[in-house]
């Protein structure tokens, strides 16, 4: 009896790999995740906008809701906002890789419908080597960046389905190392080994890129990340662009902890300049990447039936508000990130202007796969909106930011207890003309984004504008809440549009 059970046993595992017809038929999906990439730096990428903008759907009003890593990235993974997947935060106690529910993910159902994973690079903030560095579950392979060592250009380690190596040294930079290289090379390799098996795959690509790499790093070398060598003076004397937000002299409107900033020094904005040309340099080697990548679909005979969709965790502060650096905030740099589809069914080169964000990534994904998400999904497909760009609706986007963390133990109490710090917290909604925010200060902001593109005068206090003050606040309270389809909601601001 018990030979047959295990028998069994192991004929049902084995067919959980075998792709059935049904699966076989189903489109490869590739995502290219970059770290801290603005829309603006695509700039920079030339060979992406011809691989995937040229040839797809650009979302030129694609949001996160968390602006920052660690949530964005299980907003992504889960297609729910922080407030439902827990996530709140980089760091325990509310927030980090622990925080997560891995085994019940978009790659856990893309496995049960028959696909074979593949995670390469950075992943959440915690993922540490020790108990923390295991597989989560769902991944087929798994070439996940240990946490510490992700924000290294060189001397990062990978634990390698299950297996820790590091590539070089931080300070030795051997060319044939660079971390966006050894990622590109190592998702070529599994394009190759994969695409003669008619079992669809998905495959997840991360770039540290154009991230900061550590501070220890930053204070040898000088510099906010390092390119390739081969780019190392590519951008040399580019530009800093200076948008009307660039060093914003009247924050009167602003909430207080930007009206008491000090105003950015002729050093400050040097230091800026410099970043800004070492961060788009960096991607410079992204855009090979992307480009050996698609090339390697091509060359594979799958990329007429791969869905390839490149975008951002979060934004990035350089300058706007006379904030130098960062993300978090819920202004334009920080939350709209790049967003561009191509894959089966979607038209050449052209833009969809409809109100998308990243908690549409896992609905989009688990549907063109045929996969059952074991969640509620907040975000919905953004398949109708690539295949006809014309195709717009209402809907509002939720930010939220919030949760607490621990900080470091010369700030514990005198009993060594570690001092718990609540994050930067506030909640906002976004429609497709309007952008209204409250933080947990009391202080609120309002902007007009068609008139005010730039976020320059929040107008939160103008009596014309109350009764749309009055919509946004409720449906912000609505969606502060909200699980499922009530997050798909729609609204119609009165007399001002949406």
């Amino acid at each position: 009896m018990r030979l047959t059970i295990r028998l069994l046993a192991a004929a049902l595992l084995l067919c959980a790999f075998i792709p059935s017809a049904a699966a076989a038929d189903r489109p490869n999906v590739v995502v290219l995740m970059t770290d801290d990439q603005t829309v603006a730096d695509l700039a920079a990428m030339p060979r992406t906008r011809g691989v995937l903008a040229r040839q797809g759907v650009s979302f030129d009003r694609s949001y996160v809701s968390y602006p920052v890593c660690c949530p964005s990235r299980a907003t992504y993974l889960s297609g729910q906002y922080a407030h439902n997947h827990g996530v709140l935060g980089l760091y325990p106690p509310t927030g980090g890789y622990a925080r997560f529910g891995h085994a019940n993910a978009l790659p856990v159902w893309l496995q049960r419908a028959g696909y074979a994973t593949a995670h390469i690079g950075k992943y959440m903030n915690g993922y540490e080597l020790g108990v923390g560095a295991q597989q989560p579950p769902g991944w087929t392979e798994w070439y996940g960046a240990v946490d510490g060592s992700t924000y290294l250009m060189w001397g990062y380690t990978l634990v390698e389905n299950g297996v820790a190596r590091t590539y070089g040294t931080p300070l030795d930079e051997d060319p044939r190392l660079y971390q966006t290289d050894v990622y590109r090379d190592k998702a070529v390799d599994f394009i190759a080994r994969r695409a003669p098996s008619k079992r669809p795959f998905f495959l997840s690509v991360a770039f540290l890129a154009p991230h900061h790499e550590n501070r220890a790093v930053q204070a040898i070398t000088g510099r906010l990340v390092r390119p390739a060598p081969r780019h190392e003076r590519a951008l040399a004397g580019a530009p800093l662009p200076t948008p009307p937000g660039f060093a914003e002299r009247d924050r009167s409107d602003k909430p207080g902890f930007l009206r008491h900033r000090p105003r950015l020094t002729t050093a400050g904005v040097d230091r800026i300049a410099a970043d800004f040309r070492d961060r788009r340099a960096s991607l410079l080697a992204v855009d090979e990447a992307v480009d050996g990548i698609v090339d390697a679909l091509r060359r594979s005979g799958e990329l007429a039936d791969t869905y390839v969709i490149l975008t951002s965790d979060n934004g990035y502060m350089q300058g706007e508000h006379g904030v130098p650096s960062g993300k978090m905030l819920p202004y334009e740099p920080s939350t709209r990130v790049p967003l561009i589809i191509r894959g089966p069914g979607i038209p050449d080169g052209v833009v969809s202007h409809e109100l998308v964000g990243n908690v549409d990534l896992a609905p989009t994904i688990a549907g063109v796969a045929g996969a059952l998400p074991g969640r509620l999904l907040d975000g919905r497909s953004l398949l109708p909106f690539a295949r006809d760009p014309r195709r717009c609706s209402r809907r509002v986007l939720l930010h939220e930011t919030g949760g607490r963390h621990f900080i470091r133990q010369r700030d514990q109490d005198a009993a060594g207890v570690p001092a718990v710090r609540e994050v930067f917290t506030y909640r906002g909604v976004r429609t497709r003309r309007w952008l209204y925010v409250e933080y947990r200060s009391g202080e609120r902001e309002l902007y007009d984004l068609a008139r005010d593109p730039y976020e320059l005068r929040s107008v939160h206090a103008d009596p014309r504008k109350q009764r749309i003050v009055h919509v946004l606040r409720a449906t912000l309270h609505q969606l502060a809440h909200c699980r499922g389809p009530g997050c798909r909601t729609a609204v119609r601001p009165p007399a001002g549009g949406t």
